[in-house]
Parts: C-alpha cells; sequence; structure tokens
C-alpha cells in the first residue's frame, strides 16, 4: 500500500467478473436484483480514477516507483505494488511465466524473502531494480499483467462484496474498489472494505439488497471508511491514512453530483482537482 497513494481486470479481457450495472441519474432500486455487466470502459475509468488517487495523473503510471518510507518499501506502478506486501511478487511471477527473461525476472527470489518476512528493507534489491522496473513499465505486456494483477487482486473481491450487499451503480462498486485497493480487500483486514460494509450494514440495519436505499447506504460508508483512516488498526497505517481521506471525500462528491456512472469527462475533486476527460489505460 502506498501514500495518498495509501493503500495496503478483467483478465486479459474484460470479462465474466464484471457484472455491475451502469446507470445514467441515479442508483436504481433495490428491489433490482438482476443487473447487466459493467462495460470495459466504465473499468478503464475506474483505473484511471485510481491512477489520480495513486499517482495524481488522469492515467495509469505503470513506471512510478518510489520507496516512500511508509511500511510498504518500494510502491510501484499502476496501484502501488509494495515489496513487503506480496502484491509485487504476485505481478514478477506471472511477468515470469508469460515472459521467463524479462528483466525483473532476477530479483523473485528476493521479492519473496521480503513478502514472507514482510520487511520494508529494499537494499538486498540493490540500486539497479528502480531502473529495471522502469525499463519493464515499456513492456506492454507488462501493463497488462499490472491490471490484470490489480483487478484481480482487489476489484474482483469488490465486485463480489457488491453483488453480496446489493450495489447497483458503478460508483458504488468504484468505492468498494478503492475501499479494497487501499485498506484491504478481505475479511481478516481490520480496516478493510469488508469490514467497513459490514460496519454501514449494522449502523443502517441492512444495506441495499435488504432495501436501504445506496445513495444513504454509499454515505454511511464513506462516514466509516473515513473514521477508519482517521484511527486505523492495521499496522503502520496511522502516519499515512489520517491525511488521505480525500480520496474518501471526491468519491461522496461524485455522489452527491450523482455522477452515478462514473461518465467522462469527470473531476476528482477534493485535494486533487484532476478532470478525466479521455479514460484510457
Amino acid at each position: 500500500m502506498g501514500n495518498s497513494r495509501s493503500r495496503h481486470l478483467v483478465r486479459l479481457a474484460v470479462g465474466a467478473a464484471l457484472s455491475l450495472a451502469a446507470v445514467t441519474s441515479g442508483p436504481p432500486p433495490a428491489s433490482a436484483l438482476a443487473a447487466p455487466r459493467v462495460d470495459p470502459q466504465t473499468v478503464v475509468m475506474m483505473d484511471d480514477i485510481t491512477a489520480v488517487f495513486e499517482n495524481g495523473t488522469a492515467s495509469p503510471q505503470y513506471g512510478y516507483i518510489q520507496n516512500l518510507n511508509d511500511g510498504c518499501g518500494y510502491t510501484a506502478g499502476w496501484i502501488g505494488f509494495c515489496t513487503q506486501t506480496g502484491d509485487m511478487l504476485s505481478l514478477v511471477k506471472q511477468y515470469n511465466a508469460a515472459e521467463p527473461d524479462n528483466v525483473l525476472a532476477k530479483y523473485t527470489s528476493t521479492l519473496q524473502q521480503l513478502a514472507d518476512s514482510g520487511s520494508d528493507d529494499t537494499t538486498a534489491l540493490g540500486d539497479s531494480f528502480t531502473d529495471d522496473w522502469r525499463q519493464a513499465a515499456q513492456d506492454p505486456l507488462f501493463r497488462q499483467l499490472q491490471l490484470q494483477v490489480g483487478h484481480d487482486t482487489y476489484l474482483t473481491p469488490a465486485e463480489n462484496l457488491a453483488a453480496q450487499e446489493g450495489i447497483k451503480t458503478n460508483l458504488g462498486l468504484e468505492n468498494l474498489f478503492d475501499t479494497a485497493l487501499m485498506m484491504g480487500p478481505g475479511p481478516g483486514d481490520c480496516d478493510g472494505v469488508v469490514k467497513i460494509a459490514q460496519e454501514t450494514d449494522s449502523a443502517l440495519g441492512g444495506n441495499p439488497a435488504s432495501g436501504v436505499d445506496e445513495t444513504q447506504w454509499l454515505a454511511q460508508f464513506n462516514t466509516i471508511r473515513q473514521q477508519h483512516m482517521t484511527n486505523p488498526c492495521t499496522p503502520g497505517r496511522q502516519n499515512d491514512w489520517p491525511s488521505a481521506t480525500d480520496r474518501s471525500q471526491a468519491l461522496q462528491q461524485l455522489a452527491d453530483q450523482g455522477n452515478w456512472d462514473l461518465s467522462a469527462p469527470l473531476t476528482v475533486a477534493a485535494d486533487f482537482n484532476i478532470t478525466i476527460t479521455d479514460p484510457h489505460d
């Protein structure tokens, strides 16, 4: 996980895992149980919103790499893959499987050691690692794998949770996706998206699947998310998550403006103030 980059595909083709509806005005009624798949362009918009939050730009920065001294070791790429958490290791392993002679392959065993130990010490990777990452980022295959791993790790769990909660809108899914990416996708993450959704359900006595209005649910979700960000129980996040509440604020502003379908042009406001006019990966 990285800073307001503070975080924890559609497979190679945007596909069957995507199951939420695009809308044009506001959340559909909770009684609308079945929803068509979200369109690929909306997924691209979600990727670009992630780029705003993670890189301060309107499109993914695959070659980004930096040690932010936030407990994650190196934070790199489109979603801030971390050497400490193991998601960077997963990415490199998939790159190795697709292209065994890639420039990052030689770091696999060291990345494995860092992930296994949960270490944020990057010295074992050596001085050339950052340059090699940037070189790999010139490879279209590596760029596509960044998207795939990011989606598999964070978007798919968000979709599954959205189905359970009865979330029907693109913006609702984006909130779950960003929370999973930043704060954790699983039930064991003490500040993660599952925990926040459960607390939202408890606060409102239900969820959209049981009849709670999605607008109300999402506002409560963002309130609880910001409480977790301000006072996190996740180790190492006390110094950076409190300053990253602008992510949740920006998404709530989109709800307040009625942009439930995430249509372009879309301005990510709060402290970002970046407009996405041409969504692209």
